[in-house]
């Protein structure tokens, strides 16, 4: 088990749910005009509903981010069985939870917009008459609309409004995009592709290292071996030399492309004496098989001796 990695995924997880729960308080108190981000006069705060709403809020706010705690610590156990395994779901786990955290408090702010609607709380700062179309008609007719209207998706969508950017509601310190504008919808689009892209292809590499295991195989003259994701192909022709190290190895190496950990080495390294080099190597395991290629030597071994043995019979047969 990697102590260090499991430890930095602790720390992340603790400081991501310590920012998404202060960073993003429910505004549970009345202040400038508002509770819950909503607009609403101050003799309505101590209505039964609002309330009630207030302390529904509090509680799933509170609660949320405690089983988020729990989540997060489960998963940096979950190291123990598998460093990779946790990694893949803390990918997941960190993507649903912060998603999760928005999709909330919009949650919260509608149902508070809702009861507003439903009493007629409006007021002359937040209200507007706008023209709509009238869908029995082909025409337009004036209406009542409330600002908070633009936030209901919880993103800021006004065709009136020129601006580009715009102060979150939900977070005074950040700034939102105005989601009327197309550059803006362009914008975002690229930027959530990217972000997913980015978390597919993070998966992606890990999944190869759940379980790891190498294989080697044999086809007339040619021989491949593949593992944690890497691969290497190679004829008889290449292989200028094959011996099988019973002790040790004897050089160090420094990973180039590949992976590392307490349990294995993967990849494209630079040994010390050899080179270029590809590894595919469970640690503290012996023997191992050494093969010097024209432009490269690999190592290879695996967690059953016999079978080590086995790959350097086939390749001393055609060396």
């Amino acid at each position: 088990m990697d102590w260090i990695t499991t430890f930095i995924i602790l720390g992340c997880n603790v400081l991501t749910v310590l920012i998404c729960r202060y960073a993003y308080p429910v505004r549970n108190e009345y202040k400038d005009g508002m509770i819950l981000w909503t607009h609403i006069p101050a003799w309505a705060v101590q209505r039964k509903e609002v309330q009630d709403h207030v302390e529904q809020s509090q509680k799933q706010w509170k609660w949320y981010h405690c089983v988020g705690f729990i989540f997060g610590v489960g998963i940096c156990l979950l190291g123990a069985i598998s460093l990779e395994l946790s990694i893949i779901v803390w990918i997941v786990w960190i993507t649903v939870y912060i998603a999760g955290c928005y999709i909330l408090l919009v949650k919260i702010y509608r149902k508070m917009l809702r009861i507003k609607k439903e009493n007629q709380w409006y007021d002359e700062k937040t209200m507007r008459i706008r023209l709509v179309q009238n869908p029995e008609e082909n025409g337009f007719i004036p209406r009542y609309m409330d600002d908070l209207d633009y936030w209901k998706n919880g993103w800021y969508s006004n065709p009136n409004d020129k601006r580009f950017l715009v102060n979150d509601k939900f977070c005074s310190s950040n700034m939102s995009f105005n989601m009327a504008r197309p550059g803006a919808r362009l914008l975002v689009g690229c930027l959530s592709a990217v972000a997913l892209a980015v978390l597919v292809w993070c998966i992606y590499l890990f999944i190869p290292l759940v379980h790891i295991e190498f294989i080697f195989t044999k086809s007339e003259n040619e021989f491949k071996i593949e593992g944690g994701g890497y691969e290497v192909e190679f004829t008889a022709e290449e292989i200028k030399s094959v011996e099988l190290l019973q002790e040790e190895i004897g050089e160090s190496f420094n990973r180039k492309n590949g992976f590392s950990s307490d349990e294995y080495q993967i990849g494209r390294f630079k040994g010390s004496e050899s080179g270029k080099a590809m590894l595919f190597l469970f640690r503290d395991i012996m023997p191992v098989l050494k093969i010097e290629l024209e432009d490269q030597t690999i190592f290879l071994n695996s967690k059953e001796t016999a079978e080590t043995k086995n790959w350097y019979d086939l390749c001393a047969l055609d060396s």
